[in-house]
């Protein structure tokens, strides 16, 4: 009888802490009546049939594109309403303040920060560091990435001159970009020891699948950060040697790394190897995939259109033979950068993006009224996906070749409600 009542005890506690949960997030919901509704008309009709809308997503956005163009509309997630925005709205709210439209609470909703990486809402003061740091020093660090790629590059591909090779091409892109985001972030020779590049490439696809677990039982389950103390293993180490050498040599020394890590040791914050370990590991997070899915997509473009890699390969050469490798010859690259802007646009990585939440009642441009506390997104659905691409003739369905395109729409006015 035991052995009975145990299976069915957890699963009666478990599913009595969904009930609680859901009816929380239900209850404490903004009021979106007006907001017109695409696909599943409830939350917990998302949930029954999507396991919180991972499948449908392209087909409910593509409808509401189809739908409603131009306009506002929303889609059901499992917690909460998802209002997705029209591109005529997305400067303005790529532009807006933290106080307004929040990056940290929108992602504090998708992947659970204080749980998955031990960082609450208010815990990013790295985010300004790097920015600032970062865009200080990125002539100087240049050398450095270029460096760790085009090492990388000759580690994974070991190509002879005049040969061809087939690569696979996502396992490679992930690899160079991990290697290159850790020379920015921890720098040598840590940025290369595959073990690490390894926990960081792995570590976002561990994320997302305890994200749906947690936002429904976030507060009834202990902090699921225990991946940090596998991360503190490898970064350890490093900490306690650049600690060692600020105490004995002071703010500088002969070989002092130029990274992240050294930036944050510097400035004072803490010193600790678990918060600093969750900061890089969240760097990691935001940086590795990202940039490795746009390379990929990018060289599969270039080897489904052959026809432009003279063209892209000219320019460069010309670029580097008058401004050499620098910062300012990548700016002196249009046809590489309309190469790739071309395959975000035709490709993309997201479908929706720019994830925000409101943090104050706001007012869109054609007078739609946004609650405190709604969830938004512009609508960032790839042409390949779009059906509309096939049945007009202004939106192109097809990979077009790279010619720097420049496009300056008005943007429309949004009015922040206190």
């Amino acid at each position: 009888m035991d052995l009975l009542f145990t299976p069915y005890l957890a699963t009666g506690i478990c599913a009595g802490l969904v009930v609680v949960s859901l009816f929380k997030l239900l209850h404490k919901r903004p009021n979106l009546d007006h907001i017109p509704i695409v696909g599943h008309r409830s939350l917990l009709e998302s949930y029954w049939f999507t396991k919180g809308l991972e499948v449908d997503n392209a087909r409910f956005v593509q409808e509401g594109l189809e739908k409603y163009k131009s306009g506002v509309f929303r889609i059901a997630n499992l917690t909460h309403w998802i209002v997705c925005l029209p591109r005529r709205d997305l400067e303005r709210v790529a532009r807006a303040s933290e106080e307004h439209l929040s990056f940290y609470h929108a992602m504090d909703k998708a992947v659970k920060t204080d749980y998955t990486f031990g960082i609450g809402i208010h815990g990013y003061h790295h985010a300004p560091l790097i920015e600032s740091h970062l865009t200080r020093n990125l002539s100087v660090l240049y050398a450095d990435v270029r460096d760790e790629i085009v090492t990388a590059c000759n580690e994974l591909l070991d190509m002879k001159h005049n040969e061809w090779k087939t690569i696979s091409v996502v396992p490679a892109t992930l690899s160079i970009a991990s290697r290159a985001s850790n020379r920015i972030f921890v720098g040598l020779p840590l940025c290369r020891n595959q073990d690490w590049l390894d926990f960081n490439i792995k570590v976002p696809h561990a994320v997302v699948k305890e994200a749906r677990i947690l936002r429904l039982v976030a507060k009834f389950v202990s902090n699921l950060s225990e991946r940090i103390n596998q991360g503190a293993t490898f970064l350890g180490p490093v900490i306690k040697e650049r600690l060692k050498h600020m105490e004995a040599e002071g703010a500088d020394w002969c070989d002092k790394p130029n990274d992240f890590l050294q930036w944050w040791l510097d400035a004072s914050h803490e010193t600790c190897q678990t918060m600093l370990t969750r900061r890089i590991v969240s760097l990691n997070f935001a940086a590795i995939h990202t940039t490795s899915g746009t390379l990929s997509e990018a060289l599969l473009n270039l080897a489904d259109h052959p026809q432009h890699a003279q063209t892209l390969r000219d320019e460069v050469e010309a670029v580097i033979g008058k401004y050499g490798w620098t910062k300012e010859a990548l700016s002196k690259m249009r046809k590489v950068d309309s190469f790739l802007r071309e395959t975000q646009r035709f490709e993309g990585l997201v479908l929706l993006g720019i994830m925000r939440v409101a943090m104050c009642d706001i007012t869109l441009a054609d007078g739609t009224l946004i609650p405190r506390g709604t969830s938004l997104a512009s609508q960032f659905m790839p042409c390949i996906m779009m059906k509309q691409c096939l049945r007009t003739q202004t939106c192109l369905n097809r990979f077009d070749s790279p010619i720097c395109k420049t496009m300056s729409p008005s943007v429309p006015d949004i009015r922040w409600s206190p």
